[in-house]
Order: structure tokens, then sequence, then C-alpha cells
């Protein structure tokens, strides 16, 4: 058994910032040797930091500080019994990797492939990255020949792995409830298989598994940044045809409307209860969550939460202090507002 087999839910950050210097390289090496499995060596005083969230049968880290070392998986560390393969997406700096006569330099964006079986060779030089090791035989049941995929570079313009990317970086939360677990890790298996290149017979389970479940996570995250999206502009943003978003979000039990008045709902009950927003009227706050119409509002409003938005407001009025949830829920609503598109955010909305 892999060390990624094993039936964990883990979140851990590692880091030797704290460390005295002497100590920093020794800690790193213990680190990658029996978490990661591979062999380092890098400047002594060095401090790294990255972290680390697991599943079963899926492992995923991000560097979060410049590393430079040279990492190696030796011929002899070979009997360990780590069979993985390990798909790295650089974030910045320069990473080569050298696996049997292969040797590939992936651009900022690019992912790359480690194949455990085999030794392999990596140079890191001031790299930042996100990596995600899964099983060999996961995705060898997809891809004809897993074991030629060692030191292959994936274009970061390939659809699957900017699906890959997008989806992973929103692991911690899917792989924090167990019954989301063991979806995500297939999904993400579908999502490596198909950057590789998968087999005739498996690349129609592998599409339909992983490509939809990672474009409908970028959907309803997209719709959750910039509530007041239409379906066709948002569409547009993904570069799909406005039925195809429809089919997605009906295949989950709800529609696009639905699912965007719910979330548009959230917005204008937050900046209601929120003191950023204390001087904003109730039509503003509206027409700001993406509602055009006032009384269509008022009505949506009350059957979602039992109550009118002005009463709502009142009663955090007369209250005459902010709770820390509702300062927190501002300070996002602030954030997400500032990086929506402010013309959709005021355009017409109504779902009558």
């Amino acid at each position: 058994m892999t060390t990624i087999e094993r039936n964990v839910y883990a979140s851990s950050r590692f880091s030797t910032r704290g460390l005295p210097t002497q100590m920093r390289l020794p800690a790193l090496r213990d680190h990658f040797g029996q978490s990661i499995r591979l062999a380092i060596d890098a400047e002594p005083g060095q401090s790294v930091d990255m972290e680390v969230h697991q599943a079963p049968g899926l492992r995923r880290a991000r560097m979060l500080s410049p590393l430079t070392a040279r990492v190696m998986r030796p011929a002899p560390m070979l009997a360990d019994g780590e069979d993985s393969i390990c798909l790295m997406m650089k974030t910045a700096g320069h990473m080569a990797l050298e696996q049997g006569r292969r040797r590939g330099v992936p651009r900022s964006g690019d992912g790359i492939l480690l194949v455990y079986r085999e030794p392999a060779v990596l140079q890191l030089v001031a790299a930042s990255y996100v990596a995600v090791r899964v099983p060999f035989a996961a995705i060898a049941t997809l891809v004809g020949d897993a074991g030629r995929a060692a030191a292959l570079r994936i274009s970061r313009d390939s659809q699957a792995l900017s699906l890959l990317r997008a989806y992973v970086m929103g692991m911690p939360e899917r792989i924090a409830d167990p019954r989301l677990g063991r979806l995500a890790t297939s999904h993400v298996y579908d999502l490596i298989a198909l950057a590789i290149g998968t087999s005739d017979d498996a690349r129609p389970i592998a599409a339909q598994r992983g490509l939809r479940a990672a474009r409908l996570d970028a959907l309803t995250a997209d719709v959750i940044r910039h509530p007041a999206l239409t379906l066709e502009e948002l569409a547009l943003r993904h570069g799909i045809s406005p039925r195809y978003v429809q089919i997605l979000f009906e295949r989950t039990g709800t529609t696009f409307s639905l699912f965007a008045l719910e979330r548009r709902l959230d917005v204008a009950r937050g900046m209601l209860a929120s003191p950023r927003y204390a001087s904003w009227s109730v039509t503003a706050i509206a027409v700001e969550a993406g509602f055009g119409d006032l009384s269509y509002f008022n009505r949506r409003f009350k059957r979602r939460f039992q109550t009118t938005p002005s009463a709502l407001r009142m009663q955090c009025l007369e209250r005459g202090q902010w709770t820390a949830a509702e300062q927190a829920r501002g300070e996002h609503l602030e954030h997400t507002l500032r990086r929506a598109d402010r013309g959709a955010v005021h355009r017409a909305f109504d779902d009558r």
C-alpha cells in the first residue's frame, strides 16, 4: 500500500521558519523522505513553508515559499513500495525533471509528471508549485501506458489541466467532508488521465465524470464571485453554450436561475446585516446584488429568510452593535464586489 492509499483525511502545514538554521535541512529531508518519499538536498539554512491536504487515494501539496533544491528518487528508494504518479503544476521559478530518457522543463502554469516507479531527478530554483499525487494503478486503468508519461510536460493551455488546476485549489474544502472526498478523488483521477491522454475506451468515462465536475465547479465559483452574471454572460466567459450551462446545473437537481438567485439573496442579506453598508438604501443594495425589480427582490427575500429586507436592517440597527460574524461577512462582500464586473452587477435581473 502506498502512503496515499491509507484511509486518512488530514490537513497539515510544514514549515522550517521557526527552526534554528542548523535544524532546517534535517527537518526538510525527514519530511520529504517520510511523507513525500523523495530525497532532497538544499541549502542548510533555507526556509521552507508548505501545506498538505490528504484524502484516501489523493494527496495535494502546495509549496508556499520559493524552493531551491535538488529532489531525487534514486534507484535504491524504489524498494519502498511507493507506486504513485505526481502531477506538479509550476506557479513560479524554474523546474526541470529528468526521468528515463526524457527531460521536461515546464513553463509557469504547465504541469509535469513524476512517476514514482522510476528513478528521477528534479531541479528547483526559487520554485513554487501545486502538486497532486495519486496511485499509479488509478491512472493506469484510464491511460493505456501510464509509465510512458514520466517527465511528460502538459501545456498550461490544456483544457483538462486548466480545469484540474482550478478544481484542486478548492480541494481542502472538499476533502474536509469524507462524503465528498472520494467523489473529488475520482474526479481528480479523471482529469489527470485526460491531461495525459486517456485510452479510447476510458476517454468517454473520464470526460463525463471529471470534465463535467470541474466545469460545474468553475461555473458555480464564478457565480459566487459575480452573482449578477446572466446565463449568457456566464456561458460566454467559459466558452460553452448557455444550454450546456443549464444542463450542468440540472444534473445537480437545481437550475442556473435558482442557484444564481440564492447567491444574490445571500449577498443582499450579508450587505443588509453588515455595518459597512449601513448608509446604503435597501434599493441600492438590491441593485448591487443583481436585482433590477425591487418588489420582486422583496418577495423573494421574505420567502427565503422569513423577514423583509427593511425588518432585517432594523433588527441590526436596534441591537446597536455588530457581531464579529457580520464584520467578517461585510469584509468578504466588499472583497467580492471589488472583484465583480460592476457593469454586470448593475444590469437588471428578473427571474419571475
